[in-house]
């Protein structure tokens, strides 16, 4: 149909053509006629392509109907779980541990020196040990009643578990020690050292729990117990017994914690004084953040000797890190009762007359503080104070005046209101060098004495160790004492009546220069040489009581 269409289209086209051309050949042109000619202008008409597509309609067109279905059938499937070590930390090896060490040295004025210890090794159930020390002299050459000895031995050993850690400890200590600090004019009177001679025996014995502490849900709890028995040649004995415990818990971010502590003395001698006890209870609480850390609490307290009387001290610290472990100020108040005994005072004095000897409790009714203490860097750390403290009781040292050598001291109990200022300065470089710094400076006000017998105003330390090559290592101490006042009195006679007026005896201040070396020749084997006093300076620091001057002291240590 569309081939015939395209057909007759041509068959008109030329049959157009040939009536135009025949027309032209003889035209026929009317007067009136006008005609105008144009030009063809052939055109196509656009095509489009038919689209003929073949297509089949099925009548019995047939749709599939899918199905589907599930086999349940079980597949056994194994799990095989691989235990997750724990993570460890690792660190340094081990240093080798070695069972034993002993000491043995000689030095000048007929010094030996004998030190011995025993220990186990690692465990993590048990640890136990044995020491012992004997150390003595002949004293100062100028004076034959100078000569001390000091004794020691001790059996000590602790126990771990998952909660606990018990310590327990049994020990004894002998001393003996000469009242030579008398002038020339009485050393005719002397006609036998034993006269003079002083000896004290202690039995201790010490016990501990300690909890373990791991979940801050649970209370924390520990303890300490401690005993000792003294007697000395005069017949002055003394029992000691004292109880110190804690218990605590977490509630929140606050720390909640009671304090209970007892102390029983009992002194016999010709004073004949009454049991001494103190019983206190220091319940506080405790919160931290970041950056400060709060506690408030109170003490009470009941002492016993010399009146039956109940005291009550406040407490509070305030911390606040400024800068995190670099500057940390603080501030407190707190206060309390600090019992004293014989082995305290022996251990400060061994001159001290036992058989005049009162042990009356020192009433610390305040100590007002505060400081800053942080890091100036990586190796250097400080800290500062400054304290006002109030002292009901505070015992000073002065020579028994009754005694007709006058070559012992008694005490003098006073009210005591003090200042305290103390810096500290550390610089450490790993194991190898270490240099510590100390100062404190004190300022007193007595009620009754005219003097703070035997204090010094100023003391100074300075300390440092420095390691080479752990092959050898130096030890330098040094110390300085301002200078202290002793009691004094000077008699008058007026219309035959002798009166005593008390003075104070300027004492000279105290420096002192030791030095040590070690060289170790293998791990096991050192030798070791001090030289103690090298200014050489006969200074007092009690009164009448010169210390040895310029003395070496070495020997040889072995650890097996």
């Amino acid at each position: 149909m569309s081939n015939s269409k395209n057909i007759l289209s041509l068959l008109l086209a030329f049959l157009m053509l040939s009536i135009t051309g025949f027309s032209q050949t003889k035209p026929s042109i009317d007067s009136t006629t006008i005609i105008s000619e144009t030009g063809f202008q052939p055109f196509l008409t656009d095509a489009f392509k038919i689209k003929d597509n073949p297509n089949i309609k099925d009548t019995n067109k047939i749709i599939p109907e899918l199905k589907y279905s599930f086999l349940n059938k079980q597949v056994p499937v194994i799990f095989e779980l691989d235990p997750i070590k724990p993570a460890r930390i690792k660190g340094e090896p081990l240093v080798k541990l070695y069972r034993g060490h002993a000491k043995v040295g000689f030095g000048t004025n007929a010094t030996p020196l004998l030190e011995f210890y025993y220990n186990s090794k690692r465990s993590k159930t048990l640890s136990y040990g044995i020491s012992a020390k004997h150390f003595s002299s002949r004293g100062l050459s100028s004076n034959d009643y100078s000569g001390y000895s000091d004794n020691e031995l001790n059996v000590f050993g602790k126990h771990f578990t998952k909660e606990f850690t018990i310590y327990g400890k049994i020990g004894y200590t002998r001393n003996v020690n000469h009242y030579y600090g008398f002038s020339d004019k009485n050393a005719a009177i002397i006609t036998n050292s034993d006269d003079i001679m002083q000896e004290l025996d202690k039995f201790d014995v010490a016990f501990s729990l300690t909890r373990n502490f791991t979940d801050t849900s649970q209370f924390d709890y520990n303890f300490d117990i401690s005993y000792h028995n003294i007697n000395d040649l005069f017949q002055v004995s003394e029992n000691h017994f004292e109880i110190d415990g804690k218990l605590s818990k977490y509630h929140k971010n606050e720390l909640y914690a009671i304090g209970v502590e007892m102390n029983y003395n009992k002194l016999i001698n010709p004073l004949d004084q009454d049991n001494n006890l103190i019983v206190g209870l220091n319940p506080h609480i405790s919160t931290s953040t970041d950056k400060w850390q709060f506690q408030v609490g109170i003490g009470l307290y009941l002492n016993s000797y010399p009146d039956t009387k109940f005291h009550f001290y406040p407490k509070a610290e305030f911390k606040y890190n400024v800068v995190e472990h670099i500057i940390i100020p603080y501030v407190g108040i707190r206060g309390g009762l600090i019992g004293n005994n014989l082995n305290n005072f022996y251990k400060e004095n061994p001159f001290i007359n036992t058989q005049l000897l009162t042990t009356q409790n020192s009433n610390q009714k305040y100590d007002i503080y505060g400081g800053i203490r942080g890091s100036l860097s990586s190796k250097i750390t400080f800290n500062t104070s400054f304290s006002q403290q109030k002292m009901e009781g505070m015992p000073l040292y002065v020579k028994d005046f009754n005694n007709l050598i006058e070559n012992k001291f008694i005490l003098a109990y006073d009210t005591v209101t003090f200042s305290k200022v103390t810096g500290e300065l550390t610089y450490q470089k790993l194991e190898k060098f270490k240099i510590l710094l100390g100062a404190n400076y004190y300022k007193y006000s007595l009620r009754n004495e005219i003097k703070a017998w035997h204090k010094p105003e100023f003391k100074i330390s300075l300390s440092g160790i420095y390691d080479l090559s752990d092959k050898i290592i130096i030890r330098a101490d040094f110390f300085h004492f301002s200078k202290q006042y002793a009691k004094t009195l000077r008699t008058e006679t007026t219309n035959n009546t002798i009166t005593f007026i008390e003075e104070a005896k300027e004492l000279d201040g105290v420096f002192d220069l030791n030095l040590g070396l070690e060289y170790r020749y293998t791990k096991k084997l050192s030798a070791f040489i001090q030289f103690n006093n090298i200014a050489s300076s006969a200074y007092k620091r009690w009164e009448d009581y010169p210390t040895q001057k310029f003395g070496v002291l070495g020997g040889l240590t072995y650890s097996f």
